[in-house]
C-alpha cells in the first residue's frame, strides 16, 4: 500500500471539501453553531436560534458559576473551589503561588461574557463563553462583571446540526440494521425531535424520503414524527 499516495489524496480531498462548504460560515449563527460541534461547547444551543433573545447587564461576580476551561486549573476551579468565585478568591488570598500560575489562563478585556441560568441553584449562572475573563475579573476582585444573558431559552429550542441526526440513521444502516437497532434509532430521533426546534424539519426535508433512501429509516422517522 501506497501510504504517501493515499495521504496525498486525502490532503487533497480535504481542501475540495473545505471548500464546498465555505458557505456554512457566511451566516453568523450557522457558523457558531458548526465551531461550537468541533469545540464540544453549549455556545451553538443559545446562538443558532434566532427566537432566542438576549438582555446586556451587569452581574455579581459572586452569583456566576465557574465552567470548564483548562485540565490545568479545572481542578482548582470545579472541584477545589465547587465552582464558586468567593471560595477562589479566598484561596488565592491564602496562596500568593495559586493566583501568580492563575494569572497566566486569565484576560482582563473588558468585553462582555456569556452567561446562562443554573437550572439547579436559582439566582446563580454558568459561564457560557469567556472563562478567561471571568477568572481575571474574579482575580481582581471585580464586584460585578458585564454579561450577555438569554432570556427566553426556557421557551425557545436551539438548532441541531444536521450530521447530528445523520450520524444516527447512518450508525443505524450500516452497523446496526436489526430489530434492536430499529428501536434504539427510534428513541435517540425521538429526543432530537423533542429537544431541538429544527430535527421535525430536518426529518422531513433533507433527510427524508427525497434524500434518504432507506426505507426502514423513513418508516421510523414517520413514527417519530407522527408521536
Amino acid at each position: 500500500m501506497n501510504n504517501k499516495k493515499i495521504e496525498k489524496f486525502i490532503k487533497e480531498l480535504a481542501k475540495h471539501e473545505r471548500e464546498k462548504i465555505s458557505y456554512q460560515f457566511e451566516d453568523s449563527r450557522n457558523s457558531i453553531l458548526v465551531t461550537s460541534g468541533l469545540h464540544l461547547n453549549w455556545i451553538g444551543d443559545f446562538f443558532s436560534n434566532p427566537k432566542i433573545k438576549w438582555e446586556e447587564k451587569e452581574i455579581a461576580v459572586e452569583k456566576i458559576k465557574f465552567t470548564g476551561t483548562n485540565p490545568k486549573i479545572n481542578d482548582i476551579l470545579l472541584n477545589q473551589c465547587h465552582r464558586s468565585p468567593k471560595e477562589f478568591r479566598k484561596l488565592i488570598k491564602d496562596n500568593p503561588k495559586i493566583k501568580k500560575e492563575f494569572e497566566k489562563y486569565t484576560s482582563f478585556g473588558n468585553e462582555p461574557i456569556l452567561v446562562r441560568k443554573d437550572e439547579d441553584n436559582k439566582g446563580y449562572y454558568k459561564v457560557l463563553d469567556g472563562m478567561h475573563r471571568f477568572v481575571g475579573a474574579s482575580l481582581s476582585n471585580k464586584p460585578k462583571i458585564k454579561v450577555w444573558l438569554p432570556i427566553n431559552e426556557d421557551v425557545e429550542l436551539p438548532y441541531c446540526e444536521p450530521h447530528v441526526v445523520y450520524d444516527l440513521m447512518r450508525g443505524y444502516m450500516r452497523h446496526a440494521k436489526d430489530k434492536e437497532g430499529q428501536k434504539e434509532l427510534y428513541y435517540a430521533l425521538k429526543l432530537l425531535n423533542r429537544t431541538y426546534a429544527n430535527v421535525k424539519d430536518l426529518l422531513k426535508g433533507i433527510l427524508g424520503e427525497k434524500w434518504v433512501f432507506d426505507k426502514d429509516v423513513q418508516k421510523i422517522i414517520k413514527k417519530v414524527l407522527k408521536k
